[in-house]
């Protein structure tokens, strides 16, 4: 043993004393500093353990069909509740609107993922273009023809011989034409304005229920609407798409996006008045007593249908089948697409 660290003895001289004292203060403090140090390691780590935040943080962006609505709205709830942070990514959602190409946004690996219709997408792929459907945010598409109720139209077929403002490029009106030879309506071009058929009682426009409705009757006027899903035309609305490249190289992404997406049109629903207010940032000409009424419409259209069983987001083969057969018909395409290369249900969450 050091004799430094003895008990005083006699011979021994206070210096001797002095100086083993002064080592074992020393090493004392060491000590100390150790054992704080390791305390201060282990709460370290146990603080990264126990972190509710991923380790690593995926950057993502979503490009919506149009401007921000409430048809959207379990994407906007996600990123407005911390869910998609919470899953590890860090997602920037972009509006759409009348200059946008979703399917060209994608196509190229500008955006990972964009909303379109689905018959948009049967579309690309009659071009080659390797998109696919992951997601249906509606299974109802909300697209609908708006009629003054005093024009007395009572069917589809009662168009013909009158304005109807649409956009003429849109396949929901070549297959309506076709299926109900409207060959005597005095088609005018839809610009996204409200005037024309407010001004003339007896003309028809193109809308969505969610939103003219709304607007037309807080204007005072009184109007009706065919929806196009009623009249035997009904594409998923607002499906999420990506390429084929993101789905072979990237499951475990999508299913992560598409499980935080599910879980935040649950939100929504849970805090309307919350998320209506994250929307309205995005768009502000939609006001929130429209978002709020809007939001009560989307409701049965987006947990309707196969979602009540399935969960939101799922596709059916005979829905997709189906509406490759109409676009058929109707001669927008000029042969059969695979449903395969349509879409797939493999990242929706089960219910």
């Amino acid at each position: 043993m050091n004799p430094q660290f003895k008990l005083k003895t006699d011979g021994q001289t206070d210096t001797q004393i002095s100086d083993g004292g002064m080592v074992m203060r020393a090493m004392g403090k060491w000590k100390l500093c150790v054992a704080l140090l390791m305390t201060m390691v282990m709460v370290s780590a146990c603080s990264s353990t126990n972190s509710d935040e991923p380790a690593e943080v995926t950057k993502l962006t979503q490009t919506m069909s149009w401007f921000a609505q409430p048809e959207m709205g379990g994407h906007f709830a996600a990123e407005a509740a911390g869910i998609y942070k919470k899953a590890g990514l860090e997602v920037t959602l972009q509006q759409g609107g009348p200059q946008v190409s979703n399917i060209q946004l994608v196509a190229s690996g500008k955006v990972q993922f964009a909303m379109a219709q689905a018959d948009e997408v049967i579309l690309a792929r009659k071009e080659g273009i390797p998109v696919k459907a992951i997601y249906a945010n509606l299974q109802k598409n909300p697209q609908n023809l708006i009629f003054h109720k005093s024009s007395g139209i009572k069917s589809i077929e009662d168009l013909n011989g009158r304005k109807v403002y649409v956009a003429t490029g849109f396949p929901y009106w070549k297959y309506l034409t076709y299926k109900y030879k409207l060959d005597k309506v005095q088609v005018q071009t839809y610009t996204g304005s409200l005037a024309n058929f407010s001004a003339d009682k007896d003309a028809v426009t193109q809308g969505y229920a969610t939103n003219e409705p709304f607007v037309l009757n807080k204007e005072g006027l009184d109007v009706d609407w065919l929806l196009n899903a009623d009249l035997g035309y009904n594409p998923y609305g607002n499906v999420v798409i990506t390429t084929e490249a993101m789905i072979k190289d990237h499951p475990d992404v999508i299913k992560a996006y598409l499980k935080a997406t599910t879980e935040g049109w649950d939100y929504y629903y849970e805090h309307a008045d919350e998320v209506n207010k994250a929307i309205n940032k995005y768009n502000t000409s939609y006001e929130l007593d429209h978002l709020t009424d809007a939001q009560g419409v989307a409701k049965e259209l987006i947990f309707g249908g196969d979602a009540k069983e399935h969960g939101v987001g799922y596709m059916s083969e005979e829905r997709w089948t189906t509406l490759v057969q109409q676009m058929k018909e109707s001669g927008q395409i000029d042969k059969d697409i695979e449903f395969q290369d349509l879409y797939t249900n493999e990242f929706i969450p089960e219910k």
